[in-house]
């Protein structure tokens, strides 16, 4: 999941779980005309729709960003098969979900042949792009059900569930002696839904957790009250569903109230811009991902290509941007889209597209993000949950709790797996996953 900075709607929710039983991915045949819209003999018209202005528009507007760089460096080698993409409309929402419903509409009468580059926190447009069949690919950061069907893609699969323990969240507790923990979030089911995991995975590992506050207000003016209650219980790590406005306010406080020392744990923030302009309250942060981290381009050039890539990419395309994860989310939802349509060649049609992307069984991006199962994503996620983690040091995230082979630790949640149920143990990466 990319990472958010503003508004509660777009906390960034870093779960992960698994279906029982997943089926494969029925594919959706488009019997009517749209199945070749866009498609012209040298181009591809692609659109995208989302908060591009309004409360949500810093967090999610940079999807365009890394999807136009995408394409940029794509057509400056030629295209795909041929084709350039011609990358517009790009319709604006307004972060309104009368105005996601009506840039929907309006990519739908522009016969776009796919939108790439979702990102908004009302998807109400979803259903008319489902209707109509047209490849969808960006930011999951919805219900299911708006992202559910065969056409739909999210980046770094399309399927959230958060009903169990995150074994990550107890893993830094670990791994850092902490002993007694707080659990922060707002007052709206995308950030306290998020949580519910944290506080079940700190249960599950005996990792006491006498303050929980599922209730603090977007924008809360202080929270004294809530440090007050973890020094009285004598908390040494804390963990949030915040974004990193709240995050930063509660990083604060912990220092005005002497508990600086504090272990935090965040899910949201990782983002050069705003470390840059809050570093004392950034030091010592660890940060939960689903990506490969932007660092590992300079401490490991070449393992993770897909990275080397989308860094270069923002250099010379967009100078002055700083990489973001909602940046690289717009980048691999562009991948994914042009890995399809290498896969069919010069049969150009929807309905192909949309059958060569959910036959991938380990989509990474080159690297980018952990390896993704289309034919089950839709539905559920792979077995193995792997992620990496950062830390905040001085004015730069350093990736944490790495081993030779790879940034990446997977946790088993399926309880099939031979693990102590008072230690939290890593397994052995998963094919496919990022590393050397």
């Amino acid at each position: 999941m990319p990472v958010r900075a503003v508004a509660p709607a777009v906390v960034a929710l870093v779960l992960s779980a698994v279906l029982s039983s997943c089926a494969n991915v029925t594919v959706l045949t488009v019997s009517h005309a749209g199945d070749t819209d866009g498609v012209t003999p040298t181009t591809i018209r692609v659109g995208a729709m989302g908060s591009f202005s309004g409360f949500a528009a810093s967090s999610f507007a940079p999807v365009t960003t890394g999807a136009a760089v995408y394409f940029d460096q794509l057509n400056a080698s030629g295209g795909v098969n041929g084709r350039r993409i011609d990358y517009s409309p790009l319709v604006d929402d307004g972060t309104s979900p009368s105005g996601n419903t009506a840039a929907a509409q309006r990519l739908v009468q522009s016969k776009v042949f796919a939108v790439v580059g979702v990102g908004t926190p009302f998807f109400t447009g979803s259903s008319i792009l489902r209707s109509q069949a047209v490849p969808t690919f960006g930011i999951q950061e919805n219900t299911n059900a708006q992202w559910s069907g065969p056409a739909m893609f999210g980046a770094g699969g399309s399927y959230i569930a958060g009903t169990l323990p995150m074994p990550q969240v107890a893993y830094v507790a670990q791994q850092t002696h902490s002993r007694t923990a707080a659990v922060l979030a707002y007052n709206v089911a995308q950030s306290s839904g998020g949580c519910v995991s944290v506080v079940k995975a700190l249960a599950k590992f005996h990792i006491r957790t006498p303050v929980i506050d599922f209730s603090i207000p977007y924008g809360a003016a202080t929270l004294d009250a809530d440090v007050t209650r973890m020094q009285q219980n004598g908390v040494d790590f804390v963990a949030t569903c915040m974004d990193s406005t709240g995050d930063i306010k509660l990083s604060q406080t912990l220092q005005q109230h002497g508990m600086g020392a504090t272990v935090q744990y965040w899910l949201d923030g990782y983002d050069r811009r705003i470390l840059d302009n809050n570093e004392p309250a950034y030091q010592g942060v660890y940060f939960l991902l689903q990506q490969t981290p932007f660092e590992v381009t300079a401490l490991h050039p070449g393992v993770y290509p897909g990275i080397d890539a989308f860094n270069a990419a923002l250099r010379r395309y967009a100078p002055g941007t700083s990489p973001s994860g909602t940046a690289l989310a717009g980048w691999v939802s562009a991948d994914l889209f042009v890995q399809g349509l290498r896969a069919i060649g010069n049969d150009v049609t929807r309905t192909a597209l949309v059958r060569a992307i959910n036959r991938l069984t380990s989509f990474t991006a080159d690297g980018a993000y952990p390896p993704v199962n289309w034919k089950i994503a839709h539905t559920g996620v792979n077995d193995l949950d792997c992620t990496t983690y950062v830390r905040a040091r001085g004015l730069e995230f350093v990736p944490v709790f790495t081993t030779p082979a790879s940034v990446y630790s997977c946790y088993d949640q399926t309880g099939r797996a031979r693990t102590s149920t008072i230690t939290v143990t890593t397994l052995p990466l998963q094919p496919g996953v990022p590393g050397k």
